[in-house]
């Protein structure tokens, strides 16, 4: 591992506690609570940012393997996509 590439995944991992910290103290506003739609789609964000870092820094397909880290990181996007859907239908449609 280069310096160059420890740099990385250290800002990586970085990136990724912080952005964790973040959603918990965002989710934990409300405790007994449905979140907010708003609340809810920068949780789900967080949640695709934080797996697209994963994916390329920590599972190494950043330059190796373009094709699988869009395959790995469309998987959590559509599964985002769909629980936002879903909040907005029930939220809409009663």
């Amino acid at each position: 591992m280069t310096a160059k590439q420890s740099a990385r995944l250290f800002t990586s991992a970085n990136w990724v506690m912080m952005l964790a910290i973040i959603g918990a103290l965002m989710a934990a506003q409300w405790k007994h609570q449905a979140v907010p739609l708003a609340i809810l789609a920068v949780l789900l964000i967080f949640t695709v940012i934080k797996a697209r870092l994963i994916i390329l820094d920590f599972m190494g397909l950043r330059a190796a393997r373009p094709a699988m880290a869009i395959a790995l990181w469309t998987w959590p996007a559509l599964f985002s996509f769909a629980s936002l859907g879903r909040a907005l239908g029930s939220y809409w449609f009663g």
